[in-house]
């Protein structure tokens, strides 16, 4: 695949498809942390008022527990999240490349939670690839469309890379 600098107008594309998709899930994840903290510092709270219930040890360990968790809560929470800001980030920064491809075909793979969509495209070259897309690029995705193979121009020592991405474009 021949991969290049994208134009105003795609960019604008991605930034619509990919980018959008990336903000919406740090923005469903980063009040996850605050809300957990509020609630490990309202339960302690508690345990201090009704402290004749409690004994130190009791006390000391439900606290270090709760804060243990908290912290597994937090870190979990921002590992999921670094790759959207990643993506977000890369995008912003204009830090990526684009290959023209059509689209031949799709597939929906249903999950008991969820389903998986994939669009299979074609690049110029005769090279096909199936890319992971959201709901929305998929059915925006018909055959026979112009399509935009997205790969973020990542520093080579890195061991896990973004994976690429699909735009379609109008």
């Amino acid at each position: 695949m021949q991969y290049r600098e994208a134009s105003k107008e795609e960019h604008e594309v991605v930034c619509k498809q990919v980018r959008r998709n990336a903000v919406l899930n740090v923005c469903l994840l980063a009040p996850v942390t605050p809300i957990t903290l509020l609630g490990v510092y309202l339960s302690i709270n508690m345990m201090k008022r009704n402290s004749r219930k409690y004994d130190n040890i009791t006390f000391t360990v439900t606290t270090v527990i709760l804060v243990l968790f908290v912290l597994a809560v937090a870190f979990f929470i921002l590992k999921l999240m670094n790759e959207f800001v990643k993506r977000i980030r890369y995008i912003n920064k204009h830090q990526y490349a684009v290959a023209d491809c059509i689209v031949t075909g799709k597939e929906r793979i249903p999950n008991p939670k969820h389903a998986h969509f994939y669009v299979t495209v074609a690049a110029s070259d005769g090279s096909i690839l199936k890319v992971w897309v959201t709901s929305k690029v998929f059915y925006l995705a018909e055959n026979g469309k112009r399509a935009l193979t997205v790969m973020y121009k990542e520093p080579a020592d890195r061991k896990k890379k973004l994976p690429l991405e699909a735009v379609v474009l109008d």
